[in-house]
């Protein structure tokens, strides 16, 4: 039976498949040393030894299809596809642990280095599963290569999510002063943490812990806390106002897990109707004002022209059809 299948081995589509898999590995291996500072000397060895592991594993499961373990050609290409999935998690671990990024963190090499291990580990999965079974399904059964790919495209779709800026939406600007709470108002205690950056341009947020009454407006909290801050820090304190002595306007939402959505807070609204509870963590953000269209300076030499401009330019224009031309005559 297998000598019946070498036959397939010289078959055009084999030949060609096999050319451009070789072309497509040296490629993206050449993209990848160039891409990687030290690359011949300190990850080539690791580099290969890391592929040429996968491609033996996959030529080990090759040999899983000429078993028969599998009563229909699906439920075979189902485990490679699970098989290949489960790799690819794998991967994402190596690469971030043994290679550690290759000291980069590039979205470009993770990509390429993802697809580098299906295509080196396709060129024997393909010789061994055609000589084995045949050419009939040899190209279909490579298609499970793609969920090696899938997690490492996940991750990066994830990561490439939480780029995406949250909706700012300007709630809210304090006024000049705020009275402070007074005992009758100390009711319903609850414990919540603020956090804030100290100035507009700042990575790195800061918390404060305060103790806040639920029927007191959210705002007027914050406002008072910040203040409270700003006392016992005089050295470091939170900027609460912009370059032009104007307030900023301040966004606040409840922090939450990635999967749910954002709960803005309402400055003017209480604790309760914000559905603030114990230990929530709020995080508060500056926005400034949109920029006005700068106006047009008016040049001081334009003309400016009106009814009266108008009517004097005509009447000029009709004297001057009326004088007779001069004759030009020679320069003197």
């Amino acid at each position: 039976m297998i000598k019946k299948y070498l036959v397939n081995l010289i078959d055009v589509n084999i030949i060609i498949f096999l050319i451009i898999i070789i072309a497509l590995c040296g490629i993206l291996t050449l993209l990848i040393s160039d891409k990687i500072n030290d690359f011949a000397n300190e990850y080539k060895k690791k580099f290969y030894v890391y592929v040429l592991s996968f491609a033996l594993i996959y030529a080990l499961i090759a040999f899983l299809s000429h078993n028969k373990l599998f009563a229909d050609l699906s439920r075979e290409l189902l485990f490679y596809q699970i098989i290949s999935f489960l790799f690819g998690i794998f991967h994402i671990w190596i690469y971030r642990n043994y290679f550690q990024e290759f000291k980069l963190k590039s979205f470009i090499v993770e990509i390429i280095f993802a697809l580098v291990i299906p295509l080196y580990s396709s060129l024997l999965f393909v010789i061994i599963y055609t000589v084995l079974n045949g050419i009939n399904f040899t190209f279909l059964m490579c298609g499970h290569f793609i969920m090696f790919i899938m997690p490492t495209a996940i991750d990066k779709v994830f990561c490439l999510m939480m780029l995406i800026p949250q909706k700012k939406i300007i709630t809210w600007t304090p006024d000049k002063a705020y009275e402070t709470i007074e005992r009758n108002e100390m009711n319903d205690i609850l414990l919540i943490t603020l956090l804030i950056k100290k100035e507009y341009s700042d990575d790195e947020y800061i918390s404060i812990r305060a103790q806040v009454p639920v029927r007191v407006k959210f705002g007027r909290l914050f406002f008072l806390a910040v203040k409270g801050y700003n006392k016992h820090n005089s050295e470091s304190q939170i900027e609460l106002m912009m370059l032009n002595r104007q307030n900023y306007n301040w966004v606040f939402y409840l922090q939450s897990k990635w999967y749910e959505k954002t709960k803005y807070v309402d400055a003017l609204n209480d604790m309760g109707s914000n559905l603030i509870s114990e230990n929530s963590v709020i995080i508060c953000e500056r926005e400034t004002e949109k920029s006005a269209v700068p106006e047009k300076k008016k040049n001081p030499d334009a003309k400016i022209y009106n009814a009266d401009s108008h009517n004097d330019e005509s009447e000029q224009k009709k004297i001057n059809e009326l004088k007779e031309p001069e004759e030009e005559g020679p320069i003197k």
